[in-house]
């Protein structure tokens, strides 16, 4: 025997007593003999009304051994039953995965028989004449007028002849012309770009603060640069033993070149300060003259202890100014002093000691192995040295004070 889907499995039947109705009610004992027939459900009846077979739970349900039919019947009709006792196949539900898309006419499912987030329905909408996403047989998303920019998801509006990084190819943002992206936000708040790992999930962050107007970058989930109406770089004073910033300049190039907006008066361009925020000097300019000043605090406010008296010539006459040439540049002879010749006659000049090699210090970078107070190493495992240098403006005023003596000498004896 033919049949559809699944095949059944039919047991035996029972054929219950008819009944001729013989008053208008919609509901009837089902009985073989005076014994009542009580079927699993209505699918396991199969029921005649004057001849016409009935559709279960639609045209009759069935509770115990009542079935009740969906209207009052007329007198006269009659209703046959056969009860099935074994298995029954359900022509109204095929079997699972049993239904191709070969069988389902095209253009017959609507947005009301797809579940909520499939496109056409609530959520999702397009009015569009072409193709606005493609997802390609490599498994790529490609939004509206996409092109072959190498990334998972690209969003193009033109194609601008470029392909993407394969270490960033996740998210391609492209057109023929400008593009960009926007992080929107409300008032007051922030928005920011995250760079995140296993151990932490802002380990580097690019934040721009509506409240103030300022964008931040952080590296090692720790504030490194601020832009807003000043600009500063490692304000929080993280202690780390490696340069905080640094510029490098190109061939033939100006390193830096800072500006001054004045074309009058003496302005300020940098600005020292100690760790208790007390200035120690600054490098000036004459905006007028075209001139650069280098300056330390000198204010007496800063001072106490002042003495005026004192030996300026024989300390200077300890000083032995040399002629030499550096290392580097043996064609080159220049006139100065040897640092450590300087230091104990005018120790604020000199910064550094005499021979003195590099050293790990506290907050550094330390590898393994080593603790602070060990020597640094190059790449040959030499001690790095850490040369002395001088400042030889802080002679000037041993200068000075041997000139006044010399002219008061001088001035006696030209008066003797």
């Amino acid at each position: 025997m033919s049949y559809i889907g699944r095949k059944p499995t039919v047991g035996n039947f029972q054929i219950c007593d008819a009944i001729s109705v013989v008053n208008g009610q919609a509901a009837y004992t089902m009985q073989v003999g005076s014994v009542n027939v009580i079927p699993q459900s209505a699918n396991h009846m199969i029921v005649s009304l004057n001849g016409t077979i009935q559709k279960p739970n639609s045209s009759f349900t069935v509770s115990g051994s009542t079935i009740t039919f969906s209207s009052n019947l007329a007198t006269g009709d009659v209703i046959d039953f056969i009860q099935i006792l074994g298995d029954v196949l359900d022509l109204g539900v095929p079997s699972d995965a049993t239904v191709t898309t070969a069988k389902v006419v095209d253009g017959a499912i609507t947005s009301a028989k797809l579940a909520s987030g499939v496109g056409g329905v609530a959520g999702i909408t397009s009015s569009a004449d072409a193709t606005a996403i493609t997802i390609t047989d490599a498994e790529l998303v490609q939004v509206k007028n996409a092109n072959d920019t190498g990334g998972l998801l690209s969003v193009s509006d033109g194609d601008s002849g470029a392909t993407a990084h394969a270490d960033a190819n996740e998210l391609v943002l492209e057109d023929n012309g400008s593009a960009g992206m926007s992080i929107l936000t409300f008032n007051n708040t922030t928005g920011n770009i995250y760079f995140g790992d296993g151990q932490d999930n802002d380990i580097g962050k690019i934040s721009y603060n509506h409240s103030d107007n300022t964008m931040i970058f952080s590296t090692g989930a720790v504030e490194r640069f601020r832009a807003g109406t000043e600009v500063a770089v490692n304000d929080g004073a993280v202690d780390t033993g490696a340069a905080v910033f640094k510029v490098k300049g190109a061939q033939n190039n100006d390193v830096a070149i800072f500006v001054h907006k004045n074309t009058s008066g003496s302005e300020t361009m940098f600005r020292f300060r100690d760790g208790d925020q007390t200035t120690c000097g600054t490098i000036g300019i004459d905006t007028g003259g075209n001139s650069v000043s280098y300056n330390t605090s000198s204010d007496y406010r800063l001072k106490e202890n002042v003495n005026y008296s004192f030996d300026a010539t024989t300390r200077l006459k300890q000083l032995k100014p040399a002629r030499f040439n550096f290392i580097s540049n043996a064609d080159k002879t220049v006139d100065g002093f040897l640092a450590h010749e300087v230091s104990s006659i005018v120790p604020e000049a000199v910064q550094g000691e005499k021979d003195a090699f590099e050293k790990y210090r506290e907050h550094q970078e330390i590898p393994d192995g080593k603790s602070v107070g060990d020597f640094k190493l190059d790449e040959d495992g030499n001690k790095i040295p850490n040369y002395q240098g001088i400042d030889q403006s802080k002679l000037v005023p041993l200068l000075v004070k041997t000139i006044q003596e010399l002219e008061a000498r001088i001035t006696t004896l030209e008066n003797a």
